[in-house]
């Protein structure tokens, strides 16, 4: 494997250099003592991992860490570092390995053994996305955040802050995030030392929770923030709002599948876990299937098909018991049709409803509706 080597201290990189000259499938293609020009060699050398001191003027070691990440992703790091506090920091940024000085050299082979099995797990899945298409991750959102392994079931997550940070990031939908951000979110009452600790923790924790688990999942990162990479994710709720999206205007031909697409609404966004920014969310969707349903309705009541948009409206009134616009629309329907029974079943499900949760009364059209069939049916 090809190596670049960078640390500020002449001595260091020249001990780190002789030590790692004893492995053979180590080859030394760089040593540097300047960051600026260890990062700009990196784009021509292309290494296949960057031994990188952390303390360093100017540019520190995590900086250079992520620009060596941006000009290819598959650079392995190991930080070389006399400070252990610094190794949740390695872990935030996917480090193989992370070593103290003074570098001992039981501890660079375990080091360069990590290497060569990383070198050999990077091998093996490029063969294997060459052979097979890499199987896109599913991810649910409706009710509650899992994503479905190979094997069809459910990971484990290992903290309920790892879920929601997942969940957050996968609601943001590729745009990045900054860590200040995350931390006001997920971690409100911790001081600011140790909330970045534990946020560090939590992104290597998913990351190792995903590679275990043999999925494509990449959690990526700048300076000043996080992001998560959709490309081969399908999200259940994403998926069903894209579709709807693309259906034609509502037609005779089209209205099938907007039936369809309502009956697949996959479920309330979230709704299991009481996330104080999931609430925006869940009611927007809640609110577009809630649209599409009332056109529909409206446009079979239109063309005559009075049973579908019965149908229709009640599985809307079970969804959104609240929804004064469905017991209206429902008493009209059975007004127009002669059924004043069924209309005055309505009307007095609205008033009770209308009391329980509003302390209110049914609007004046209601009130109209039913009265123009009060003598009828008292």
């Amino acid at each position: 494997m090809n190596a670049l080597l960078l640390d500020d201290e002449p001595l260091a990189l020249r001990s780190l250099e002789h030590q790692l000259k004893r492995f053979e499938d180590v080859k030394i293609i760089g040593t540097f003592s300047l960051p600026v020009q260890a990062v700009s060699a990196a784009e021509e050398l292309q290494p296949d991992v960057a031994f990188v001191d952390i303390d360093m003027p100017e540019m520190n070691g995590i900086q250079v860490a992520e620009k060596l990440q941006m000009i290819h992703e598959s650079i392995a790091i190991v930080f070389v570092t006399a400070y252990e506090e610094y190794a949740v920091k390695a872990f935030e940024l996917n480090a193989v390995d992370y070593v103290l000085k003074p570098v001992q050299p039981h501890r660079l082979e375990q080091t360069v053994a990590r290497l060569q099995q990383e070198t050999m797990n990077r091998r093996a899945s490029v063969m294997k996305e060459a052979e097979e298409p890499e199987p896109a991750v599913r991810v649910q959102c409706a009710g509650t955040m899992n994503v479905f392994g190979h094997d069809g079931e459910p990971l484990s997550w290992r903290t309920s802050k790892s879920r929601e940070l997942f969940a957050y990031l996968v609601y943001k939908r590729g745009q990045p995030v900054r860590k200040e951000v995350l931390l006001e979110l997920l971690w409100p009452d911790s001081d600011e030392k140790k909330g970045f600790t534990h946020m560090y923790t939590t992104i290597y924790r998913l990351r190792k929770t995903f590679e275990s688990a043999s999925l494509n999942i990449k959690l990526l990162n700048s300076g000043d923030g996080y992001w998560l990479s959709t490309e081969g994710l399908q999200v259940d709720m994403q998926e069903w709002e894209e579709a709807i999206g693309k259906l034609p205007p509502l037609s005779v031909e089209s209205a099938d599948d907007y039936h369809r697409l309502l009956d697949d609404y996959p479920g309330d966004y979230l709704n299991e876990q009481d996330y104080i920014w999931t609430h925006g969310e869940r009611q927007r969707l809640r609110s577009l299937c809630y649209r599409q349903g009332m056109q529909l309705c409206r446009f079979w009541a239109s063309e005559g098909q009075g049973d579908k948009a019965v149908d229709m409206y009640e599985g809307l009134q079970r969804q959104y018991p609240h929804s004064e616009e469905i017991y209206e629309a429902l008493i009209e329907h059975y007004v127009n049709e002669d059924h004043h029974s069924l209309a005055q079943q309505q009307y007095e499900l609205l008033s009770g409803m209308m009391r329980r949760e509003y302390d209110s009364e049914p609007s004046e059209t209601a009130k109209r509706l039913f009265n123009s069939i009060r003598p009828l049916v008292d």
